[in-house]
Parts: structure tokens; sequence; C-alpha cells
């Protein structure tokens, strides 16, 4: 029954607002103080309840204990002696974030950046004071008149500090598009869940779909376990690598695997607004909101010309990854800019300059050692005792050689792509000693040891889908990331990457070259799944990726499914299958088996 025209305490109903699963929230007028207020009023068959009762007391008392310029301010809540159950906030004029994408959009993704930005960081502040949301959604924010966004609904915070965990029985508390894995299985949650529901919101701006969706709830939770979702780049390609990066992170599988709370989130959107010279989300957003179409017309220009500047400072640094990924994502917001394919252009020169030198070096180092063969044979001398009779300048120790070939006219240069990284300048060259004297003091016929004039750089171990990364022989690191930030000397390393529970638990070794500007993409080897089938003719065919064998096969020998050799992001074996008998097609479909586990795989059974 509707309480508008009623009165509540001193609090006069004016008309409702909405409705959800425990309330009803009405705009009211505070006759005490003059001034509008909302009033969340529960449901009657709550508001009979002793436990209900608590749960808004506490929710009161909690959220009053919160002030930040974004989340909504609590007034006042009802007594125990109260008929109504209902909590008292600050009225907002405006509109929530849901009301405002259905009817525009978050773009370009950086506006979607500064909008999560500012939930993290009222979020952060809750964390901070102990306080979990649980149930984040575009419609728990709203948008203030003034572009001023509000967090609100703590209905069903949890406080940290606590022992109690008061929970309507039987009620799936939160909303299903954005609920956290572990939430959906119901285990105990932290402030990575609500990490884990800012990164639906975050994709959901920045791209205009939700990461995980299905025609009904249970199809849309089971995505969310399965942790399967579009690149955002791919589906939306102004989506940053960066931005990428930020929201594999929140949206990763194992909690341990996210940013451990939203004051971390804050900071890594925070670092890459700045990177884009968008220091004042607070004051940009307030624009944005004012004029949408304006704000967008203004924000492009800036975007492109800090990407552009960003290239150039990589270019310079001899960063040619990263370089690409910023002339990547100008090109992707204004596909015709000329100072972006001029940068290209000049990557592209430079790189073929690179590779023709190096070719003629080459080419002069076997003429020259060809020459000191061939005179060395002429004279009698033995080459492997006897200097030669100029010092040679060359970048290859000539102790190390003993024959050179040469192949002539030099392959022609492979053409420049952007996935074709530019490769670093190579060391200075190294003078040997010549005929006369021995500078160096060391033994002939023995090796010189390189002088130490590395310096360690800073490299990205990029690990599909997520896993633990040690280098060499070094300890393994603390957290189980998809992006791994090193500092390591630039050559050739042994990375060994290792998960919880899905991989294998030694891991494989892999040698692989470090190189400046270049990441390094590791695969975390998952443990093979054994997959047989069951209600199916004994001789009937059965096909799982290249292999074959009947049904009665599978049972003695399973199929074994393992790591495809490019990695996966996905912590789960995903296959395809096919089923013929009597030369004709019965069944065919799509299965995801659990590592280190057996399936099977039964007839008629979805």
């Amino acid at each position: 029954m509707s309480l508008v025209g009623r009165q509540i305490g001193r609090y006069r109903i004016l008309e409702q607002l909405g409705q959800g699963g425990m309330s009803v929230v009405y705009k009211g007028l505070d006759t005490a103080l003059d001034r509008e207020v909302a009033v969340k009023v529960l449901h009657p068959h709550l508001a009979n309840k002793v436990e209900s009762r608590k749960r808004l007391e506490r929710e009161a008392k909690a959220v009053a204990r919160l002030h930040h310029p974004n989340i909504l301010e609590v007034f006042d809540y009802a007594g125990e002696s109260a008929t109504e159950a209902f909590i008292v906030t600050e009225y907002i004029r405006g509109h929530t974030l849901r009301q405002f994408i259905a009817d525009d959009s978050l773009q370009p993704p950086e506006v979607a950046a500064m909008v999560v930005h500012e939930i993290s960081s009222a979020l952060s502040h809750a964390h901070d004071s102990g306080i979990l949301h649980r149930d984040l959604k575009p419609e728990n924010v709203m948008v203030r008149q003034d572009g001023v966004l509000k967090l609100m609904d703590f209905g069903i915070a949890k406080i940290l500090d606590r022992d109690e965990k008061m929970t309507l029985t039987g009620a799936l508390v939160g909303s299903p598009a954005h609920m956290a894995p572990e939430i959906i299985e119901g285990e105990a949650s932290g402030a990575e869940a609500d990490v884990f529901s800012l990164g639906t919101m975050l994709y959901l701006f920045a791209t205009g779909k939700l990461p995980f969706t299905a025609p009904n709830t249970t199809a849309t939770l089971k995505k969310i376990l399965d942790c399967v979702y579009d690149d955002p780049r791919q589906v939306v390609p102004t989506v940053s690598d960066e931005l990428a990066e930020i929201i594999g992170t929140c949206l990763q599988r194992q909690p341990s695997a996210r940013y451990p709370s939203a004051v971390k989130l804050r900071d890594a959107l925070a670092d890459y607004l700045a990177s884009l010279g968008l220091t004042r989300p607070h004051e940009e957003l307030k624009d944005f909101f004012l004029e949408p179409k304006g704000y967008r017309k203004a924000l492009g220009p800036r975007i492109t010309r800090s990407l552009l500047e960003r290239a150039e400072r990589f270019i310079a640094e001899k960063k040619p990854a990263r370089a690409l990924s910023a002339l990547n994502q100008v090109l992707a917001h204004e596909p015709s800019n000329g100072r972006a394919v001029e940068l290209l252009g000049q990557m592209k020169a430079r790189k073929l300059r690179e590779q023709r030198t190096r070719r003629l070096r080459r080419l002069a180092l076997g003429l020259g050692l060809g020459f000191i063969v061939l005179m060395s044979v002429a004279r009698g001398v033995d080459v492997a005792t006897r200097a030669p009779d100029f010092a040679l300048v060359t970048r290859i120790d000539p102790a190390q050689v003993l024959f050179a070939s040469v192949k002539w006219p030099p392959a022609p240069a492979p053409p420049l792509t952007p996935e074709q990284p530019l490769e670093d300048d190579p060391p200075e060259p190294v003078k040997h000693p010549g005929e006369t004297g021995n500078p160096t003091g060391q033994p002939r016929g023995e090796k010189i040891p390189p002088k130490p004039t590395a310096e360690p750089i800073d490299v990205a171990v990029v690990v599909r889908p997520f896993g633990y990364v040690k280098v060499d022989e070094g300890a393994r690191s603390v957290d189980a990331l998809s992006r791994h930030q090193l500092k390591l000397l630039p050559g050739r390393h042994r990375f060994t990457v290792t998960c919880d529970l899905a991989c294998e638990p030694e891991g494989k070794a892999i040698s692989v070259e470090v190189r400046p500007g270049e990441d390094v993409l590791l695969v975390a080897p998952l443990k093979p799944s054994l997959v047989s089938f069951q209600g199916y003719p004994a001789d009937a065919v059965i096909r799982v990726g290249s292999e074959e064998r009947t049904a009665a096969e599978s049972a003695t020998r399973p199929f074994r499914l393992v790591t495809p050799a490019g990695g996966s992001t996905e912590l789960r074996h995903r296959f395809e299958f096919e089923v013929r008998a009597g030369g004709q097609v019965i069944d065919r479909g799509s299965r995801t088996a659990d590592p280190g586990r057996p399936l099977i795989v039964v007839k008629g059974a979805p």
C-alpha cells in the first residue's frame, strides 16, 4: 500500500520514487527542518521481522559514519517503537547512471574511466571504514544535476569488523549481472567482490554492453563462474591496452588476482587518466554531464594530443611496442590522423635502416674473417694461436668464430607491421687487440669475459589467464596476476608460471629473450582434463579437436585436453565435439572441463 500523503514521524510523504526487493523509496519533506529528503521504507513483510529492523538500523549507523562527497548522506532512521521501518537520506535531484546510459553513453572510454574513478573513490572511503557495499550497479549511482556522482543504497552492506552476518534467508543478495563469483558460490567475500562489480560497470560504461549476459539469471551466473567475456578492445576499438588491463584485473576469477580494494583500483585509474592529462576527474565529469556532446567534441583532440606526445616520447626512449600501442589508439579515435601516420612511417623507415645496417655489418664481418683465414692459411699461420695482422673492429669476438658463411646479395628486409616491435640498438662495437702487445693481459686463446654494462629495465610479464611468476632462480611472485611489472636485465631469462589448484604444480620453465619495450607473454599451464562419452552407440565415432575414437574407446582411453600452445584467457578447458554414426552426424556441441578433473559427456545432457 502506498504511503503517499501520509505522515511518518516528522516526515510527510510526497511521492514515490522507486522500489526494490527490500523497500520502497519516497520523496518526503522534513517538517522540522523544512527540507526535501528521501525516505526508504521497508516492505511490511520485512518490517515485521526483528532481523530486518536490525539490518535497517545497522545500515543507518554504518553509512552515517561515512562522510564523502560522493556518498549519499544519511540523516535519520526509525526507532524500534516506530510502526514503519524506514531510513532518511539526502534527496538528490537528478537521475541514476542506469537512466543516463539508457539515453546516452559514457563515451569515449576515458569518460567511463573517470566515472568509475569517482565511484571507486567513494567506495575506498567505505572500505577504509570497514564497510562493503555488495550491490554495486548503475541503478545505485545517482548523477546530481550539477554532475556530482552519489553512491547510494548500502542496504545490504556488510560490516567487516563484526562477526555478525545478517543476510536475508534464502535471498540472492546482489544483482546477478554484477555479482562476484565467490558470492554466487556462497563463499566468504571481501572488498575484492566490490572490485569485481566495479569491473563489470567499467566494462559496461566503456563498451556499452555487460561482460556477462544471458537470457536468464541462471545462465548469467554460469557465465560469471566461467569468467569468459569478450575482449573490450574488440567491442570498442578506442578502449586502450591500459584500460583493458585494468578491466581484466577487476574481472579475475580468483579474488586474490584482483585489486585488493577500491583504493588500488582508484589509484590505477588515476594513473591512467593522468597519463592523458585528465588529472581532475571530478571537474571533468561536471562539464561532461552538463553538455555531453560538446564535451566529447572537445575531449577527442585532447586525448589524441596526449597520445601523440606519449608515442613520441616512447620512440625517443626506444620503446617501440608502447609507441605502437599509443599510435594505434590515436588511429582508433582518428583513423586519418596525419601525425600518427607520419610517426608510423618514420618507425618503419628506421626499422628498415637498422635491418640493412645489421646485414651490411654481418657481411663485412664475414668478408673480413674470411680474408683473415685465407691470409693465415697462405702464410702457414695457426689462426687459433696468432693474432691477425691488423686490428678488426667488430661486434662479435673473433676468438669465438672459426668460420663465417657469406650470402650475396643479402635478402631484402621484411616490411614492418604494427605487431612487429622495433629492435633496440645493438651494443657499441668492441675493439680487439692487434698484432703488437696484449692490452687485456689475458692469456692468448682464452675468452675475454664481457664487462657488465647492462642496466635493469622495466618489463611487463603478461600471463594467460594469470599466475605466479618465477624468474631464473629467484623467488616466486607474491601474487598470481595477469600482468607482472618486473625489473630485469636485458637478455635471456628462464620464466616459470604456476597457479593455485587449476595449474600444474611445478609449472614449466621457458627461456625468453627480454628486450626493452617488449612484453613477455607466458601461458599458465592448466592441468589436463580427461573427457569420455556415454549414452552413444559403442561404435559411434567421436571427434574432439583433431583426435577421433569410438564411444567405447573413450571410456578406457579418454580424450586428453591440454592448454593450447598459444595460451588461453580461460581457467577451464573449452572444447567442441562431433559424434557420427552410420555415416551421419548424430550430435555435436561444446563443453567446458575443469582442469585436472575427469568429465563424462552424457548424450542428451545439457
